[in-house]
């Protein structure tokens, strides 16, 4: 059964570096708290913002002779701005160019999982789509999330035969890689992509590169997160799109180069 897939856990053995799951474990506390998320982000700032005028100090006075006086006159406000401008338009600028959702249909409904806190709001968005037959199957991608959202759908109504997914991934590009490997060949092209506003952008771009139709569909943040939260997601959403694009995963792929024995 495509369900009890995702309910045993992942059924494979995923060799994960260590660094790769020291970066997932830190991630996690940060989201576990708003004022953990708080503190960290205001010490990147602020650690950001000295290197960045550091940097700058010694730039212009190797390469132009400038007064420090001078220097931190141009180059603090500088790399202040550079520190703080995700926070302040890297939100409007994640979202813009997603395309809001008007009632198109789709062969499936992909759910990405985001941490606990997200699930229980993305389920129910996904059950009210799947309540107006917005798409004929559910498919949930994500470590850990994936159970707990197919049991939640279960309990919201949804038949558990329409739920498959898998339990394996840790990043964007697995969740789209393990979807196309389970969906494609059952000639599920179009989806409906369901996460946060922030995610969305990055997500569309790399589900698109395996050859699916995309919707994107925003599942909005809880208000009781707050705005350190919502901040922190802004700047790993920024860091997370330039680094993906520097690695060439928003290029066509093809189907037939995704590993085989992923996500069994």
């Amino acid at each position: 059964m495509a369900l009890e897939s995702i309910l045993n856990g992942c059924q494979q053995d995923i060799s994960v570096s260590y660094w790769r799951l020291t970066l997932h474990s830190s991630l996690r506390w940060l989201m576990s708290s708003p004022m953990h998320s708080l503190l960290v982000g205001g010490g990147l700032v602020l650690t950001f913002l000295i290197v960045s005028g550091l940097f700058m100090r010694g730039f212009i006075l190797i390469e132009r002779g400038r007064s420090i006086k001078r220097l931190w006159l141009w180059g603090f406000p500088l790399a202040l701005f550079l520190s703080v401008s995700p926070l302040l338009i890297g939100e409007p600028l994640l979202t813009t160019f997603v395309p809001p959702y008007d009632g198109q249909t789709a062969d499936a409904i992909v759910v990405l999982g985001r941490g606990r806190w997200l699930r229980s709001s993305r389920a129910m968005l996904t059950a009210e789509l799947m309540e107006e037959n917005s798409a004929a199957r559910v498919f949930v991608s994500g470590r850990d999330d994936a159970p707990a959202i197919a049991r939640m759908l279960m309990n919201m109504g949804v038949d558990p035969d329409k739920i498959s997914g898998e339990n394996c991934s840790w990043t964007t590009e697995q969740n789209a890689r393990y979807a196309a490997q389970k969906l494609l060949p059952t000639n599920a092209d179009s989806i409906i992509l369901v996460s946060d506003p922030t995610h969305l952008l990055r997500s569309q771009l790399v589900f698109r590169s395996y050859g699916f139709e995309v919707i994107p569909y925003a599942s909005p943040l809880p208000t009781e997160l707050g705005l350190s939260y919502r901040r922190l997601l802004t700047l790993r959403e920024s860091a997370g799109l330039v680094a993906y694009g520097l690695m060439g995963r928003y290029w066509p792929r093809s189907i037939h180069a995704i590993d085989t024995t992923a996500a069994q």
